[in-house]
């Protein structure tokens, strides 16, 4: 028996435990200051006015902008003759390559010393160029080799490692069946 009336007195005898109340007076305090600091920052923002107007200035440009503007240039127009499938078929191809508008006056300069180079290597891909890569819905096979050779041709902007092309366009790639 007194074994059970220690276990009674630790389990609390029959008592139960009173429950905790909630601490009000902090809790009204920390809403009290939230509540007086978005009325202070109401009321400057009240006091002082809204923000200053803004009058945009529509002839001053934004030169890196304009610069970062990316630009096509032509690069050749001209046909191309393929025999690998055993039948003579002639190509008339436009190549244009994209370029930033800070490079153009130097991509175009460059385009046209490299032009005999780039257009010999240009033919020698189209006549290197397996049918079916003539005839992908993309010419992503051909516009990689002409990509290739256009950069290499051309090199990068000097002091930097980017090349003077983002990109090779093949703007028209027209089949036509030599007689």
């Amino acid at each position: 028996m007194a074994e059970e009336s220690d276990k009674s007195e630790k389990s609390g005898g029959g008592e139960e435990p009173a429950k905790k109340k909630l601490p009000l007076v902090p809790i009204i305090v920390v809403a009290a200051m939230l509540i007086g600091e978005a009325a202070v920052v109401a009321g400057m923002f009240m006091f002082l006015g809204g923000p200053a107007e803004v009058q945009a200035d529509p002839a001053v440009t934004d030169e890196l902008a304009e610069g970062a503007r990316p630009l096509t240039l032509p690069v050749l127009a001209t046909k191309f003759q393929n025999k690998k499938s055993g039948e003579s078929f002639l190509y008339d191809v436009e190549i244009f390559a994209t370029t930033q508008k800070k490079h153009e006056e130097d991509a175009t300069r460059l385009l046209e010393e490299k032009k005999a180079a780039i257009q010999f290597e240009v033919m020698v891909i189209f006549r290197k160029a397996e049918p079916a890569f003539l005839r992908e819905a993309s010419l992503q096979t051909l516009t990689r080799q002409i990509r290739s050779v256009v950069q290499e041709a051309v090199g990068n902007v000097p002091g930097t490692d980017e090349p003077y092309f983002d990109d090779v366009i093949l703007g028209k790639c027209t089949e036509f069946a030599e007689f």
